[in-house]
């Protein structure tokens, strides 16, 4: 019988996939001084949905293509076409 920490080893390394996408599109946001949480991000198919006040939200849309840009790279995945 292997004891537990050998058999839990194999998760170690595994993590929450929309959760660390969602921090580093809060860390990213945060550098251009916007300011939205975790909890505040959505994704629908290739979409990412921020639920924010309109101020935020119209802020996020002005460099809408940047940040998008920035998000791929940041990601290193090209599947987010849109921000809403």
């Amino acid at each position: 019988m292997l004891p537990i920490h050998q058999l839990l080893a194999r998760f170690k390394g595994l993590t929450n996939t929309d959760k660390t996408k969602k921090e580093k599109i809060v860390s990213l946001l945060l550098k251009k001084n916007i300011v939205v949480s975790p909890k505040q991000i959505f994704f629908s198919n290739k979409t990412i949905i921020i639920k924010t006040n309109a101020i935020i939200k119209t802020e996020i849309l002005l460099r809408k293509e940047e940040i998008l840009n920035e998000i791929r790279g940041c990601l290193d995945e090209s599947e987010y076409l849109e921000i809403q």
